[in-house]
């Protein structure tokens, strides 16, 4: 049996005090048999009596004498340290002008950023609708080239060009349109001529001979007869010094001639055996092996 050290019963089961190892009842402790069990031993070992836990005005660590000197010290150095107390202020002052100066800066260049972006916006509004006219212009253009080169072509349509025939000073076109005439067997008068003259021709030193006739009907039937000769030179008109052969044919325009060498070169690809021109227009033959008959492309 053990004795309370507060209350001296006698007890069978209670508790120790970790400080001064007197036993103590449940009761005298202030505490239940459930709740001490459940301290576990560590903390069993370490609790301690009421005695115990008071301090002792001994166990203090002597309190440091206050004299005037000490506080007189403390007073200097709280007055040192609150000299530099302006300049801090000052300084803080300083600072927050930079920041409202660095916030107004960046207030003006996000006020330029998003007129700048606004700007840029409207100049490329500015640059698309000016792509789209610009499409309607290429078009419209090319399109005028089109009209242009057709109606070129089209003022040509009563015009003969003869090249091969030798350029001498003093001239007389009519009686060379004469002489041609009669070799080629359809006779031309003069009243069936609108005007004939040589003309500069492109990238050659030769000047062919445009006859303008009256109307298509005769010039179409001038250049038959001519073709039906297939062969005429310089010599048989009395250029004896020249062996040059004679071409007898539609007066195109610069991009007509161009479109025609183009449709002789593609022509040859793909085998075509024939390429004419007939009314100003370019026309092209491909026999077919296997009934040899013919296929017309015309080409304008």
């Amino acid at each position: 049996m053990l004795k309370c050290h507060s209350c001296n019963t006698q007890f069978s089961n209670g508790v120790i005090c970790g400080g001064c190892k007197n036993h103590f009842d449940f009761g005298c402790a202030n505490m239940t048999e459930s709740g001490w069990k459940r301290l576990g031993a560590e903390r069993r070992s370490a609790w301690k009596c009421v005695s115990c836990k008071d301090i002792s005005p001994t166990s203090l660590p002597p309190k440091e004498a206050v004299t005037l000197e000490g506080i007189m010290n403390e007073i200097r150095e709280i007055k040192s340290q609150l000299v530099s107390i302006p300049k801090i202020s000052e300084d803080i002052k300083h600072m927050r002008e930079e920041i409202l100066d660095l916030k107004s800066s960046c207030q003006f260049i996000s006020d330029r950023m998003d007129d700048f972006n606004e700007r840029i916006l409207k100049a490329e509004k500015g640059i698309e609708d000016i792509e789209h006219k610009w499409a309607l212009l290429e078009k419209e253009v090319q399109e005028l080239k089109q009209y242009n080169c057709k109606e070129e072509q089209r003022s040509r349509l009563n015009n003969v060009e003869i090249k091969g025939i030798p350029q001498e000073k003093n001239e007389n076109l009519f009686n060379i349109i004469a002489n041609i005439s009669t070799k080629i067997g359809y006779e031309v008068s003069k009243t069936q001529i609108n005007y004939v003259s040589r003309v500069p021709s492109y990238n050659s030193k030769e000047k062919p001979i445009i006859i303008s006739f009256i109307n298509r009907y005769i010039k179409e039937e001038f250049i038959a007869n001519a073709r039906a000769k297939k062969s005429l030179k310089a010599d048989d008109f009395g250029y004896h010094n020249s062996s040059e052969k004679i071409y007898v044919n539609d007066h195109l325009s610069a991009d007509m001639k161009i479109l025609l060498n183009k449709t002789r070169e593609a022509a040859k690809k793909k085998n075509f055996n024939f390429v004419w021109v007939k009314y100003g227009k370019i026309h092209g033959i491909y026999l077919c092996p296997a009934v040899r008959q013919p296929r017309v492309k015309k080409t304008e």
